[in-house]
């Protein structure tokens, strides 16, 4: 019998592909014997018997992505090292799935950068002023046009090294970019419905591509799903308060430690709002997050 040490590039229902670090095979796999399911990114142990390779040990889960399921939530990669929202000029950046992102990055301390896709197409200016308020964040913004090979050397000296999970809503090109980032990987792409204006699906499955040195020296793109939203389950509510970062200076000086900064005496996020000086669009997100955890809707 033999044992080697790998991650997880695919999961096929209890099974899964595993990349061996010693020598780049990917492997497919029995699961663990306790059943426990595998994500994208776990790093394991799997031995060779008589029946084939099956994983042994499972390293412990950091820097974790979760995502919604029919029963609370379901871990979609692990040891991430940045989250790039991919969004578009058309159709249009959506503050509300990127401030749940944010949200969940915070909590398992990821790094995050958002990509603004298609900017040889008309509304990059209104696409700018809807992402405003994340450059005061100091979320790293960059535009790109996979279309016209525009931008796209920041996005590849970010995602060199480490484990970059893409992530988006349908339609925004997050598959023609990831072409022509890393060529050879031949990911299909589809156009944007003309009467709905939303996107079709063209990664149906979480899939892992390398680059650059051997894994894991090198680099590992995760490409996902087009997301129609994307949950929250599972969070307490004072997460979600602490993934807002702007309200974090604020929360120090409000009456109870413990503010969600809604009706709450006291409340300087709340202050700030009212002041104009913190953002409205952003508090009123914050809420509609809040409200849809509190109802379990995510």
């Amino acid at each position: 019998m033999s044992e080697m040490n790998g991650t997880v590039v695919e999961v096929h229902g209890m099974r899964a592909t595993v990349l061996s670090h010693d020598s780049g095979r990917r492997i497919r796999c029995r699961p663990l014997r306790d059943r426990r399911q595998l994500a994208v990114g776990d790093r394991v142990c799997i031995e060779e018997g008589r029946g084939g390779w099956e994983v042994l040990e499972l390293d412990e889960r950091v820097h974790s992505l979760w995502r919604p399921a029919e029963r609370g939530r379901r871990i979609m990669a692990s040891h991430v090292d940045r989250v790039v929202i991919v969004c578009a000029v058309q159709p249009g950046p959506r503050p509300g799935l990127i401030d749940r992102f944010l949200v969940a990055a915070d909590a398992e301390d990821i790094e995050v950068a958002i990509v603004v896709n298609k900017t040889d197409l008309e509304g990059v200016e209104l696409s700018r002023m809807i992402l405003e308020p994340y450059v005061s964040l100091g979320v790293e913004i960059l535009e790109t046009s996979s279309h016209a090979g525009e931008g796209l050397e920041r996005v590849s000296e970010l995602t060199k090294r480490g484990m970059s999970v893409f992530a988006g809503h349908s339609g925004v090109g997050k598959s023609s970019l990831l072409n022509v980032l890393f060529p050879g990987i031949e990911l299909k792409t589809a156009d944007v419905n003309a009467q709905t204006g939303k996107g079709r699906h063209t990664t149906s499955v979480t899939t892992c591509h390398t680059a650059g040195d051997p894994w894991p020296a090198g680099a590992m793109v995760v490409d996902t799903p087009g997301v129609r939203s994307f949950g929250l389950y599972g969070f307490e509510l004072t997460q979600i308060a602490h993934g807002f970062r702007e309200f974090r200076e604020l929360a120090t000086g409000c009456k109870f430690r413990d503010c969600l900064h809604e009706t709450e005496p006291g409340c300087c996020v709340r202050e700030a709002v009212d002041s104009g000086a913190l953002h409205l669009g952003r508090y009123d997100s914050y809420l509609g997050i809040v409200d849809s955890v509190r109802r379990g809707e995510g």
